[in-house]
């Protein structure tokens, strides 16, 4: 590399005690060098002159070759960057039915306006499939409560998520604080999405010996949970964030949880392979900024005062 550097440098200055001086060689030291890639090559290369030098044919065939391929090497050391606006790029994003409905509205405008060369793809891989996902690239970014990925895997947390109850806006769960005795004696759905590690954990104190809630009905989906509890008198946890978005559209209230349900962190994660892929640090900026520690207060301000009218 050295001496393919001197021999672009003295191609371009036809001087080789400005060459020197350019890279930092004494002139015994461009002498040298010189005299190595002549040797190398078979061939004089560069001739003396009254004023400079001047290439020898072969020199002039193998400069253009030799300038192109250091710029090749050269770009290989420049740090990759990535321009929104001017990207082409195919995002593929693993979150549950849950993420789908909270992220990707918000996200998407953001996406549509900084960067409208980018498209999305949700996916709902096991655990097993994600691991593998994450690790060949197959899988940008997971989204979600994840537990259990590895010791490769990158874990940012966005905001901590918590259950509040849904019911009906005149529910008899919303007159007055029961405690476990007022949950006992109502019927409840329940949403049991593969892979949904956090719901074990809710499930776990509402089957509790003092608790005991009746379970009468268990759906795959958390979306389908808004719509089966407006027509019907059960009632079901769900997390607060989905709640309140469900109950801006149907005639449900949320409800404070009159026992104490486990929250849980929800998180972006990625192999460590990626931390300097600029593309993908560019969506998990983007992803931090729009749905980070701000929003989840937003979020339990909104949550409060839609409890609030409840009563």
């Amino acid at each position: 590399m050295n001496l393919l550097e001197l021999f672009d440098v003295v191609w371009r200055t036809r001087n080789l005690t400005v060459a020197g001086e350019q890279l930092g060689l004494s002139q015994p030291a461009v002498s040298h060098a010189l005299a190595r890639l002549r040797r190398t090559y078979g061939d004089a290369l560069f001739v003396r002159l009254p004023r400079g030098v001047e290439p020898t044919p072969l020199a002039v065939r193998i400069a253009p070759v030799v300038s192109d391929a250091l710029r090749a090497i050269r770009d290989t050391l420049a740090k990759p960057t990535f321009e929104p606006q001017a990207a082409r790029r195919h995002f593929r994003m693993a979150m549950s039915d849950i993420g789908e409905r909270f992220f990707m509205p918000r996200l998407w405008m953001h996406l549509a306006r900084e960067a409208p060369g980018v498209s999305c793809e949700c996916l709902s891989p096991g655990l097993d499939e994600l691991q593998q996902g994450l690790a060949s690239g197959e899988i940008d970014l997971a989204v979600g409560f994840f537990p259990g990925l590895g010791a490769q895997i990158r874990r940012q947390a966005l905001f901590s998520e918590r259950f509040v109850y849904l019911a009906q806006k005149k529910h008899p769960l919303l007159r007055g604080d029961g405690g476990a005795a007022a949950l006992r004696h109502t019927p409840h759905v329940l949403a049991s999405p593969p892979g949904s590690h956090h719901l074990a954990a809710v499930e776990r104190v509402l089957m509790r010996r003092d608790v005991r809630v009746p379970i009468v009905l268990r759906v795959r989906s958390f979306l389908s949970i808004g719509p089966i509890v407006a027509e019907t008198d059960l009632v079901s946890p769900i997390p607060s964030n989905l709640a309140q978005i469900i109950a801006g559209h149907l005639p449900l209230r949320l409800i404070e949880p009159p026992i104490e349900l486990p929250s849980f962190d929800v998180c972006m994660y990625w192999h460590r392979r990626f931390d300097d892929d600029p593309a993908l640090g560019w969506l998990r900026r983007l992803m931090a900024e729009t749905f980070g520690t701000q929003a989840p207060a937003s979020s339990r301000r909104a949550t409060r005062q839609a409890m609030s009218h409840a009563h």
